[in-house]
């Protein structure tokens, strides 16, 4: 019979606990703003501050859409800035995928909500511990219907992403 306090058992059970929080992502921020239940207006810019527990690493950073099944395209282009307190803004574009040819959802949901995020994006070292992050549309629609939310995701870069772009 195994006991628990077994000094084998507790470093196995240690060591298994280390790395199963290795393999997980160390977020730094995640938040979604709500919009409108008519659709996101072009001239609506989707505003993060985000804080950031360390200075030091560097970040990555993916836009995630929750929309309906009512959105009427199969991608959604968006304008990232990142704006840090004594650095010029920088901006980049990502594009959501949304829907494949045929019109089926790529993402997760429920119901007719589904959830998709972007490519990730490379955020250099030494942010400090506030940044603004802005979403804007960069579809020519003066309301885009179906949109419900727009997230960013900000997490630990621990050199494993391999389909990030620098920012």
């Amino acid at each position: 019979m195994t006991r628990l306090h077994n000094p084998k058992t507790l470093a196995a059970c240690c060591l298994l606990a280390v790395l199963c929080g290795a393999c997980r992502q160390q977020v730094a921020f995640h938040a979604y703003r709500s919009l409108p239940a008519d659709g996101w207006a072009r001239t609506d810019t989707v505003s993060f501050e985000a804080v950031l527990p360390d200075t030091v690493p560097a970040f990555l950073l993916s836009v995630e859409l929750r929309h309906r099944t009512s959105y009427p395209y199969r991608s959604l282009p968006v304008q990232v800035t990142l704006d840090v307190r004594g650095r010029l803004p920088v901006c980049d574009t990502v594009c959501l995928p949304v829907a494949d040819s045929l019109g089926n959802w790529y993402g997760s949901g429920w119901g007719d909500l589904r959830t998709v995020a972007s490519p990730s994006l490379s955020l250099p070292a030494g942010l400090g511990d506030t940044c603004r992050v802005s979403l804007v549309s960069l579809l020519p629609d003066s309301l885009l219907p179906g949109v419900n939310d727009m997230g960013v995701l900000l997490w630990v870069d621990t050199g494993e992403a391999s389909d990030s772009s620098s920012l």
